[in-house]
């Protein structure tokens, strides 16, 4: 029996680090939340269409721009939207909060809310989509563009399953987007065209298993699905177990179960494979002459953290990987942000991906001077000259010589006193 007990352990551990071999997705992927790491993947680069999970960036964005307290009148082109997708009626005139249209995007994923986001945002339609690719671009996204807010079927609007967890993890950095990443239900009030709206979450795995004994998933804490023919079923879910923050994103899965079998499956795999590890980062403390343009703008020192935190399988440990960061010796202030680990992987591993990648450290920049005038004249280097010296030594010396004429003194005062005395002795005695 105590043999039996003492394998169990074993073989469930076994079991929950076993790659996931029946993957019906066409294209997925998991990615460290924290660093960006991409942990697993298939077909991770291809170009699919996203369908509703665009609204993430669609909110993110939007979120960035707008106060979620502030009210919206829905325009002519924002009420236009195809009557035939999910929506919740918002009509031309129709007032409501954006917090309204950022919870009816993300939770009943209402194309009507995201075209009231988009032109509450940024005035129009083209206007939005314009932000949204330059947002993609700017974090990374190498296989993306965008040609709407909502994510209905267009030649000119696809995704990979990299990029897309690139932009989760963005929105993962907006101040309050996971208030409404996480929502399972809301309540829009009535408005001056239309009774109150409720509506709750379709997404099965972050409602827990608790509320959902199938699909409900306890370290789910946020997610967003979508689906359109063209692009079956999509879904986008993050998960946390206390040690790791992971988002796996399912493209093209086949039915409404299997991108949640997927899901669960890749998301047991790594919290079970992988491991948290320190790799140092080869890099002294390093001094950096800034540039405004063409203008001198100051200089910084940067201190990096001594190490750089990756998720490891249990086929390769910290000599495996080896990471370095390339500060430039001059740099424009819009770059500054810019400064990357390099991590290479210098052994394969078939548990996890191993392609090198670029991860951007913690660090502290001092700036050690203010902004230079105007016409952009270098600035001197701090002299090394120790003009003080040349007072300080005269100064010292002037000291030791007055001591010594003090302790001289002091001596023969000694000296004649007591002679003084013996005299006086003598005399004495003579008397």
């Amino acid at each position: 029996m105590a043999a039996v007990l003492a394998a169990a352990p074993l073989k469930i551990s076994a079991k929950a680090a076993e790659y996931p071999s029946e993957i019906i997705s066409e294209a997925y992927c998991v990615m460290d939340a924290d660093s960006g790491q991409l942990l697993v993947g298939g077909s991770a680069d291809r170009r699919m269409e996203p369908a509703s999970i665009t609204k993430i960036l669609t909110c993110a964005l939007a979120l960035e721009i707008l106060d979620p307290q502030n009210k919206y009148t829905f325009s002519a082109e924002a009420a236009s939207y195809d009557k035939g997708s999910t929506h919740l009626a918002f009509t031309e005139g129709e007032t409501c909060k954006i917090e309204d249209l950022l919870y009816g995007a993300m939770v009943e994923s209402a194309n009507d809310c995201a075209m009231g986001l988009a032109d509450a945002a940024a005035g129009s339609q083209l206007a939005f989509v314009k932000l949204m690719n330059q947002k993609a671009a700017e974090i990374g996204c190498k296989g993306t563009h965008f040609a709407n807010a909502t994510g209905m079927p267009d030649a000119n609007h696809y995704t990979t399953a990299r990029d897309m967890a690139l932009i989760t993890r963005y929105a993962l950095s907006v101040e309050g987007f996971e208030t409404y990443f996480s929502a399972w239900e809301w309540t829009i009030p009535a408005t001056n065209k239309n009774t109150e709206r409720k509506f709750g979450t379709h997404h099965s795995m972050i409602v827990g298993s608790a509320n959902n004994s199938a699909y409900g998933y306890d370290y789910a804490t946020c997610g967003k699905l979508g689906w359109t023919e063209e692009a079956k079923h999509t879904a986008v879910t993050v998960a946390d177990n206390g040690k790791m923050r992971l988002i796996c994103v399912v493209l093209k899965s086949t039915n409404k179960y299997a991108k949640y079998k997927d899901s669960i499956a890749l998301f047991d795999y790594c919290f079970g494979a992988f491991r948290r590890v320190e790799i140092p980062i080869a890099l002294k403390k390093t001094d950096v002459t800034l540039y405004d343009g063409e203008a001198l703008y100051g200089k910084m020192t940067v201190y990096p953290m001594a190490a750089v935190e990756l998720l490891l399988t249990d086929d390769l440990d910290e000599k495996d990987v080896t990471c370095t960061v390339n500060v430039p010796e001059y740099c424009d202030i819009s770059a500054v942000d810019g400064i990357e680990v390099s991590v290479k992987f210098d052994k394969a591993s078939g548990k996890m991906a191993t392609e090198d990648v670029s991860v951007r450290p913690e660090y502290h920049i001092i700036r050690e001077s203010d902004i230079v005038e105007a016409d952009a004249s270098v600035t001197k280097e701090k002299s090394t000259f120790r003009w003080w010296i040349f007072i300080a030594v005269p100064i010292g010396v002037i000291l030791a010589l007055a001591v010594l004429v003090l302790c001289i003194r002091a001596y023969n005062i000694r000296k004649y006193r007591k002679l003084r005395r013996h005299r006086h002795y003598q005399k004495l005695k003579r008397e």
